[in-house]
């Protein structure tokens, strides 16, 4: 093969390529714009530093990438070029109408594609394109290298425009909730009709702590209704593009990312942390911190009375000698489910230890808790445990005591709920006993 004469027309394309009247770009299969020509370049204000370019599809408003992505795949299974009228923007948020055409370039890996971008006038045919517009806005170098940061982060992006209050979304970002163009009015009151009532403060409050310049940039996580009605995490990070001469923001631009895996992910960490595995009821660590907040207030408030319970299973040694331990841990989880079926919403139950539990009782006098304990007592009795081993009876014996605004901290009171316990189950179990005053 004859070398010089390959690259003499390697050399020529690329000078047919760059000197083009048409924006052109080649775009690899994930998105990624390999080379741009003079003209694109100008249409869409590329720097010149390509680290910085962001993925095409964060260019084009109506065209999320996996859209784009669909496009290059037709393109490839097809074998012939696809087009698709499209929503554009420039890097200073001008918007303009495109038709996208998109051709393959190297037919044999399908990872290049030719993408040529050629302006809709208001009647939709197609025209020239009309000279670039100069770096308007003021923007330096840094808000730019900021602004590619924002794109390239593969979120949602958004962009308020404070003097019309009309706020552009990208695909992505209607993506998130499952709203479509239409269904979007671009207005700044419809995406906070959006927010959970609970995050509203937050949401708007840190928009107007940064809009007044009191901190370099906007982040906050919410929840957001979707189309569907239910509520997503989100995380919108934003900063003012803009400001008139006065320092007024007039243009804020951002992204939204959807955090729903991470908040699960947190929830769940929480729960290990702070639960049971077994049970599902609150760990002792979590327990004692609760009770350490209940003391504190009782000590502000002592006419609030609060109460303990501690409840031990009898006899459950010998269960696990006689049925295994597998039938053993059926029994603690029919325990807790008949602990929780007789308690309010407010109440704080939680597995202790082996087979001993406690019970966190706010706003709860001695004698309302020893009704309630009485109350457990006879149902645990009367609802035996079903396992494939065997039909097991089980009783519990239960102390209580009042927690006292004197007590030094949680021991205290776990100590007078325990002597109550053990009297209980030295005087023959299944019985509830007061912690004496």
């Amino acid at each position: 093969m004859d070398w010089p004469l390959v690259e003499k027309a390697a050399t020529g394309v690329k000078a047919v390529f760059r000197n083009m009247p048409l924006p052109l770009l080649s775009v690899d299969i994930d998105g990624t714009i390999l080379e741009a020509n003079p003209l694109a370049r100008d249409r869409l204000a590329l720097p010149e530093d390509r680290g910085q370019w962001p993925d095409l599809s964060h260019f084009l408003l109506s065209l999320d990438a996996a859209e784009l992505a669909d496009m290059m795949e037709r393109c490839c299974s097809r074998s012939r070029p696809q087009q698709l009228r499209a929503q554009c923007r420039d890097i200073h948020g001008g918007k303009f109408e495109v038709m996208v055409h998109l051709s393959l370039l190297d037919a044999d890996s399908e990872r290049c594609f030719l993408c040529v971008l050629t302006d809709v006038n208001g009647t939709g045919d197609e025209e020239t394109l009309a000279p670039p517009t100069p770096w308007a806005d003021g923007l330096t170098e840094s808000s730019l290298r900021w602004r590619f940061a924002l794109f390239g982060a593969g979120d949602g992006v958004w962009d308020w425009d404070l003097e019309s209050n009309d706020v552009v979304y990208c695909a992505r970002f209607r993506q998130i909730i499952g709203f479509s163009e239409a269904e979007l009015d671009n207005s700044f009151e419809q995406w906070v009709s959006l927010v959970h009532p609970d995050d509203l403060r937050g949401f708007t409050g840190g928009m107007q702590e940064h809009l007044r310049g009191h901190s370099p940039h906007y982040t906050c996580e919410f929840r957001m209704r979707c189309k569907a009605g239910d509520w997503i995490w989100v995380l919108a990070r934003g900063r003012v593009a803009r400001r008139d001469g006065s320092g007024q923001p007039l243009r804020v631009v951002g992204t939204l990312s959807d955090i729903g895996a991470r908040k699960k992910l947190e929830y769940e960490l929480r729960r290990m942390a702070t639960t049971d595995f077994l049970t599902g009821l609150y760990n002792r660590r979590h327990f004692i911190s609760r009770m350490a907040d209940e003391l504190a207030r009782i000590r502000r408030r002592a006419n609030q009375p609060s109460s303990l319970l501690m409840v031990d299973l009898d006899y459950f040694k010998n269960i696990n000698d006689t049925y295994g331990h597998s039938a053993g841990d059926l029994v603690l989880q029919h325990f807790a489910d008949t602990l929780r079926s007789c308690l309010r919403r407010m109440d704080l139950p939680a597995r202790t230890g082996g087979e001993e539990f406690a019970v966190l009782l706010p706003g709860t006098s001695e004698q309302e808790a020893l009704i309630l304990a009485e109350r457990l007592r006879r149902k645990v009795k009367s609802t035996p445990a079903v396992t494939p081993e065997a039909i097991i009876a089980v009783t519990v014996s239960i102390g209580i005591t009042l927690l006292r605004a004197e007590d030094s901290g949680p021991d205290a009171t776990l100590g007078r709920a325990d002597e109550a316990l053990y009297r209980a189950k030295n005087s023959g179990r299944n019985q509830v006993v007061l912690a004496p005053l």
